[in-house]
C-alpha cells in the first residue's frame, strides 16, 4: 500500500490540537506538519475534513475482551490486550479481580511471559477492599493485608505491578509506603472511607482514584465523601464513561484535566449478551450492560474509543477527551507521554465525529 498524504487534520500533540495539520502515512508516520507541506511528498491529498490524528490510547484498567479473562492466565491475557489493540489500544495495564494472594502471585509470575509490545503492566483491584463497597468483587477473599502478603507482591512483582487498588481503612501507613517504595501506584477504590480519611490517604501520596463515584460513597452536602476529597488533593480520577457506571451531569464534576478514562472492560466486551464470569462472579450481561446476581455492576463492555467519543460528548472538549485517555494515564504512572512522532506506528486516524478511521 502507498503512503497517503491527508491534510485538513487537528493533530494531537499530547496537550492542544494543532489545526490546519497534514500527516503522509503508510505503516508509519512518514511525515506531518501544518499547511501544505504535504505537497512535497504528494501531487494530492485526501481531505481529513477535520478530522483528528493521535497516537494510540492507554487503558490503565482492564479485566477482559472477546470472552477472555486475565484472571485465566497468560493464554487469555495475551487475547484481552490483542482484542484491545484492534480497538486503537497502546499501552495496557492488564488488571486482575480480587482473588486469594497466592493466586494472584502466580498471575502475577506468569504476565512476565508476556511479550506483547502494548504490555505496560499489571493492576490488581482487590483483595484489600471493604465489604461494604464491594461491588463485583467475592466477599470471601476480601481482607486487610498482612506485611506478608504486601511482601509476596512486591517480591513477585519485580517491578511488574504498577497499580493497586486499596481501601485506604484498611492499610496501614507503613504498607502504604512499603508498596510506594516499590514502584506501585496506590489508588484509592472499594472503599468505606469519608472525606476526612479519604484527604488524609491522598495527602500521604496517592495520587490516582479508580473509577470515581463507583465502589465509594457519593456526595451528599452534610458528607462530602471522598469524590471531592480526591478533586482537592488534586488527585487523578479514573472514569467509565458508558452513561451507565456514572451518568454525564456528575461526570462533568471532575476536574477535567486530571481525569483518567478507563474501560474496567471484562470478558463480556466485544461479545453477544449473555452469562459471563468476573473472577469467581458469575455475571449476566444484557444490553451490554454486566451485572451479578446481586444486581452490581461488574466491570462493563466499554471500548476504550467509545469512552473518548462519550466523554467529548458530555464535555464539549474533544482534546480534554484525548488527554484523558493518551496523556493523563502515562503522567499519572510517571511514564513519558505518547506523542505523534516520524517512525511512529503508534497513531489513529479518527472522522470529525471521533469515530477511528481504517
Amino acid at each position: 500500500m502507498s503512503a497517503r498524504a491527508i491534510r485538513n487534520l487537528q493533530l494531537f500533540d499530547g496537550e492542544a490540537l494543532v489545526p490546519d495539520s497534514w500527516a503522509v502515512i503508510d505503516n508509519e508516520i512518514v511525515d506531518f506538519g501544518v499547511g501544505d507541506g504535504w505537497r512535497i511528498h504528494s501531487e494530492t491529498a485526501e481531505d481529513g475534513a477535520g478530522g483528528f490524528i493521535t497516537p494510540k490510547l492507554f487503558d490503565t484498567h482492564v479485566h477482559g475482551g472477546n470472552g477472555f479473562s486475565n484472571d485465566n492466565g497468560l493464554k487469555d491475557m495475551t487475547e484481552v490486550i490483542a482484542f484491545h489493540a484492534a480497538n486503537g489500544v497502546g499501552r495496557t495495564f492488564l488488571s486482575l479481580i480480587s482473588a486469594p494472594v497466592s493466586e494472584l502471585v502466580a498471575l502475577i509470575q506468569e504476565a512476565k511471559a508476556l511479550k506483547h509490545p502494548n504490555f505496560a503492566g499489571l493492576h490488581l483491584e482487590g483483595p484489600f477492599i471493604s465489604h461494604e463497597f464491594k461491588g463485583a468483587h467475592d466477599p470471601e477473599v476480601l481482607h486487610a493485608p498482612t506485611d506478608a502478603e504486601l511482601a509476596q507482591i512486591v517480591e513477585a512483582s519485580d517491578g511488574l505491578v504498577k497499580s493497586m487498588t486499596v481501601a485506604p481503612e484498611l492499610i496501614s501507613d507503613s504498607q502504604l509506603r512499603s508498596l510506594q517504595e516499590a514502584g506501585i501506584g496506590v489508588c484509592f477504590g472499594h472503599s468505606a472511607a469519608g472525606y476526612e480519611q479519604a484527604r488524609a490517604f491522598f495527602a500521604k501520596g496517592s495520587k490516582i482514584m479508580t473509577h470515581a463515584f463507583n465502589g465509594m460513597a457519593g456526595i451528599h452536602h452534610r458528607a462530602p465523601g471522598p469524590v471531592p476529597a480526591a478533586l482537592e488533593s488534586d488527585a487523578f480520577t479514573e472514569l467509565i464513561a458508558d452513561g451507565v457506571h456514572v451518568q454525564p451531569a456528575a461526570a462533568r464534576l471532575l476536574n477535567q484535566g486530571k481525569v483518567i478514562l478507563v474501560t474496567d472492560a471484562m470478558a463480556a466486551t466485544g461479545m453477544p449478551d449473555g452469562d459471563y464470569n468476573l473472577g469467581t462472579m458469575a455475571v449476566k450481561v444484557t444490553k451490554g450492560v454486566a451485572r451479578t446476581e446481586s444486581g452490581s455492576i461488574a466491570g462493563s463492555t466499554l471500548l476504550l474509543k467509545d469512552a473518548v467519543r462519550n466523554y467529548a460528548e458530555w464535555t464539549g472538549s474533544p482534546v480534554s477527551a484525548l488527554r484523558a485517555a493518551i496523556t493523563n494515564p502515562a503522567i499519572a504512572y510517571g511514564m513519558d507521554a505518547p506523542t505523534i512522532s516520524r517512525g511512529s506506528k503508534s497513531w489513529l486516524l479518527w472522522d470529525g465525529r471521533l469515530e477511528i478511521q481504517d
